[in-house]
């Protein structure tokens, strides 16, 4: 018995609280044409409206007497993810995977290109690059693919 009587003094409070509220206010005034629109809210951040094109991620090809050096070049000031190399993933299943000794201080990024030794006997290659990599303007990595067509010389 007593929970019903809490429920309803509580519906009851409420009820009262709103009418309160409700009042008998006069409705806001409607802004002038000519007044400024004011805001607490911070401005937003304006986008450039300037759009540079993307430039994909390519190889490198370096050839040795019985090897070939696969290096992954990018547009000057981008950074290679290092959490998710860079890799050649042939058609017939075969996989080369780009590193690079060293990386930045919370391993995200390559400090220096990435690249893998691949003997010469293995070529041809065909398949797709696969790249994450962070533009120097973006604090964003996008990622990229690009077929790859690799023969030997």
């Amino acid at each position: 018995m007593r929970r019903s009587t809490r429920r309803h003094s509580l519906i009851a409070l409420t009820a009262l609280g709103l009418a309160a509220c409700a009042g008998d206010r006069a409705p806001a005034p409607a802004p002038q044409a000519s007044a400024p629109i004011v805001s607490v809210l911070p401005p937003l951040p304006q986008l450039s409206t300037e759009r540079r094109e993307v430039v994909p991620p390519d190889l490198e090809l370096a050839f040795e007497t019985d090897s070939v050096r696969l290096t992954i070049s990018v547009e000057p000031g981008a950074r290679v993810n290092a959490l998710l190399p860079p890799v050649i993933e042939g058609t017939d299943g075969r996989r080369f995977l780009l590193r690079a000794p060293t990386v930045t201080e919370d391993s995200a990024y390559f400090v220096e290109r990435a690249s893998v030794t691949v003997a010469r006997s293995a070529l041809p290659i065909r398949g797709t690059l696969r790249t994450s990599f962070c533009r120097s303007d973006e604090r964003l990595c996008r990622s990229a693919e690009r077929a790859v067509q690799l023969e030997d010389r």
